[in-house]
């Protein structure tokens, strides 16, 4: 009987035992897969798995701590994190970053591929197979538009060293990658502006030597005459012609000074000037017969085609600068036999001007250019020589813009030059 009760009490504890056993592994299984619930029926009255199963407990109470603290930083993080599965890189969760960004709910993501969101440059597939440190780009599908991310990847292994979940960062670098953008532009100004500001240097030196030839020669000239006649010693016949000689020379003084007063006020906006109704057409014909004489000293032909009228709203001291300016350089800048010819017609509401040359042209290098004050190509005119201070086309281009219009420039090298002006017409 006493052998048959211990038999029993044997059976008895070994299956509790067992019961016992089965519940923590199966917990322990359970709290592996995420549950944190606490353990159902712990043993009590086994002293050893009684101990085990208070050990298990304690570690649940810690995992949860670390598990809630994790989900807090996770939750909170302004990047986004997402787990995923290496087969077929489906989101197994995320934080709400991600989903405020997607402007979606966490049921609509979970389950689906993370190539529906993030368009990487690569297949993930690819991408696991030859892992890199850097960063990757790739771009988000937000809810506010395309975004620019840099991805981060990592893996828990298997023991055969495959990957088993994937874990991701996404950081969103659209204003960082602008920002970079801005700056290499700013940069680049800079680096322009800077070249500019030595080029300007250059053109003052030699802007300053040009104005002291230009301004120096006509007074040569008028001093010298004028020295003869107060002479006293000039023929009487030769009086006329030497105070004509004079006269030129004023006028070109004051040609020059009057430009250069001119484009300083223009360009820094400090000159008033009143718009009335202007008969473009009826000054483009004036200023062409008062050029005849000098472009048959050139021996250049000037050609003209213009209607009977052309109404624009400007300033008439204005545009004669305008008109003179471009006629004069290309009766300078042409060749000998070669021809001007002056195009004055009504499109639309602007009325366009256009003079064409057929003189030596301008390189494509200078065409950039030729409209900066105080700029004179390298090429040589037709006579040989580089002449005037290189701001008649500087001021073209301010009076254009004070009449708010526009100066448009062709040109083929050997073969002549087009500008073309349009203004608004006074219909």
């Amino acid at each position: 009987m006493a052998l048959a009760a211990a038999l029993v009490a044997s059976f008895y504890w070994h299956k509790r035992l067992a019961r016992q056993a089965e519940n923590l592994i199966d917990y322990c299984n359970s709290l592996a897969l995420g549950n944190s619930e606490a353990i159902y029926n712990p043993p009590t009255d086994l002293p050893d798995l009684s101990n085990l199963g208070l050990a298990i407990q304690v570690m649940r109470d810690v995992l949860v701590d670390y598990l809630s603290l994790y989900r807090r930083f996770f939750e909170a993080s302004p990047d986004m994190f997402l787990s995923l599965t290496p087969a077929g890189g489906r989101i197994l969760d995320a934080n709400q970053s991600f989903f405020k960004a997607l402007g979606m709910l966490r049921k609509e993501v979970l389950g689906q591929p993370v190539d529906k969101f993030v368009k990487l440059k690569a297949p993930l597939e690819e991408i696991l197979a030859s892992p890199q440190s850097d960063r990757l780009k790739a771009k988000l599908d937000s809810a506010s538009g395309p975004r620019q991310v840099e991805m981060s990847i990592s893996w828990e292994p298997t023991p055969q060293g495959r990957p088993w979940v994937l874990g991701v960062m996404l950081r969103d670098v659209t204003e960082r990658e602008e920002l970079h953008n801005r700056l290499l532009q700013k940069s680049a100004a800079l680096e322009n502006a800077l070249e500019e500001i030595k080029g300007m240097e250059a053109l003052k030196d030699q802007f300053l030597t040009t104005l002291t030839h230009e301004l120096k020669t006509p007074l040569v000239a008028l001093k010298g005459f004028m020295e003869l006649l107060k002479s006293g010693r000039v023929p009487e016949e030769n009086k006329e012609e030497y105070l004509s000689i004079c006269w030129r020379n004023l006028e070109k003084l004051e040609k020059q000074i009057n430009n250069l007063l001119d484009l300083a006020r223009l360009s820094h906006g400090r000159e008033q000037v009143q718009m009335v109704k202007v008969d473009l057409a009826a000054l483009l014909h004036n200023e062409i017969e008062n050029l005849k004489p000098m472009a048959a000293e050139n021996k250049v032909a000037l050609l003209v085609k213009r209607p009977e009228k052309l109404v624009v709203n400007g300033n008439a001291e204005k545009l004669i600068q305008l008109v003179d300016n471009l006629l004069l350089n290309a009766i300078k800048y042409n060749k000998e036999g070669g021809e001007v010819q002056a195009l004055l017609q009504q499109k639309e509401q602007k009325a366009v001007l256009m003079i064409r040359d057929t003189g030596v042209g301008i390189n494509r290098e200078d065409i950039a250019h030729i409209f900066n004050r105080f700029y004179r190509s390298q090429e040589v005119s037709g006579s040989g020589r580089l002449e005037g201070l290189g701001i008649g086309l500087s001021l073209v281009q301010e009076i254009v813009k004070l009449h708010k219009g526009n100066v448009h420039v062709d040109s083929t090298k050997g073969k002549g030059t087009t500008f073309t002006v349009e203004i608004g017409a006074d219909c």
